[in-house]
Formats: C-alpha cells, structure tokens, sequence
C-alpha cells in the first residue's frame, strides 16, 4: 500500500528536504549538469522543470515564482532570460537523467541530471563567475575596507591607553615610595626623641 507516499523523504525532514532541493536546482540551473544519487535527481528533476514552465512566461509573476525558490534575483533573471526562451517549442522533457551504477563507499545508485538544450562552456564558466564568487568578492572588499579603517583607530587607542596606564602606574609607584620614605622618616624621629628622653631620665637620676 502507498498511503501518504507522494513525497520520496530521502531520509530527511521537510524543512531539510526543501532547502536540498533547492540547492540541486540551483547548482543545475548555474552549471546546468550535475551529479547525484538517482532518488535525489528524480526530486530535483521535478521542481526544475516545474520552474522552467514559470521561467517560459518571463513576466513579473513568474519571477516572484522561481525566487520563491530560488532566493537570487541575477540567477532568477538568467533563469527567465537565457534558459526559459530555451525551450519555448518544447512542452516538458526540460531535463534528461543518465545512471551512472552504484557508488563505491555505500553502493548508492548515481545519476548525472542536465538540461536537455545546453550553453556553451564559456557562458556556464561566465555566469558560475558571476553568481558564485561575487558573495566571495563582496565579503573580501568589506574585510579589506574593515581592516584598513579600524586598525589604525585601534593603534592610535592602544597606544593612548597604554600611554596612559604607564603613566598612572609611574604615579601609583611614586606615591607609594614617597609614602613609604614619609612614615620611615616618622619612625626614626620616634625613635631619637624616645632616645632623647631616655639619656634626660637617666641624667636626673644620676644627679640626686
């Protein structure tokens, strides 16, 4: 019996299972082949095509319908742009599936899923470029921008700071010596006037 077997699991929960789909259509739609296990590009296939047939419109709506998917608005306009006039004279059969036999580790059957009509390699090079190093760019920029601001504030600061503590450290270790010479001077004195007053009774008693 198939009671509530629509969705193939693959071993995962749905929220998972979601974003795994969406990441095998993106790489797909990027480099347009890819390699994976059999029930996993069966899945992919699906949800590909089903935003193909969205891409063939190439208006607003079909727009906001693939990047609900696929969360990256150059993709989405390569996507409708490049891929959907594609296969305007085709209805479905957007994606081709070829097994490859199991997997050495785990015996795992693998599959190699790809879009029927295909660029060529320089434009999938092209737009791998564009899409998957400019996170790579943007962050290097900013780090490089972060790094040639803050460290010479934080320079000038440190070295303010420990200007200042050194300072405050002299201070403290100066007040304290003086302290220290003050209640010695305080205790030699108590001690040559106890002294003085000492010799004085000693004279008197020596007089009667």
């Amino acid at each position: 019996m198939r009671h509530g077997d629509r969705v193939k699991k693959l071993g995962r929960k749905k929220e998972h299972r979601i974003a795994l789909l969406r990441n095998l259509c993106r790489s797909l739609f990027i480099l347009e082949k890819i390699r994976t296990t059999l029930p996993k590009a069966k899945e992919a296939k699906k949800m590909a095509e089903h935003l193909i047939e969205f891409a063939k419109r190439n208006d607003l709506a079909a727009h906001r319908r693939i990047y609900r998917q696929i969360q990256d608005h150059k993709l989405v306009k390569i996507i409708c742009d490049e891929i959907g006039p594609r296969f305007s004279e085709r209805h479905g059969g957007y994606t081709r599936i070829y097994r490859l036999g199991p997997r050495l580790g785990d015996g795992a059957e693998m599959a190699i899923l790809e879009l029927v009509e295909q660029s060529n390699p320089d434009t999938i090079t092209m737009r791998r470029k564009l899409i998957e190093r400019r996170h790579l760019v943007e962050a290097q920029t900013k780090k490089k921008a972060k790094k040639e601001k803050k460290p010479k504030e934080k320079k000038v600061k440190e070295k303010d700071t420990q200007a200042a503590a050194k300072k405050e450290k002299k201070e403290k270790k100066v007040s304290k010596k003086k302290v220290a010479k003050k209640k010695a001077k305080k205790i030699k004195q108590e001690r040559k006037a106890k002294k003085k007053t000492k010799e004085k009774k000693g004279k008197k008693k020596r007089k009667k």
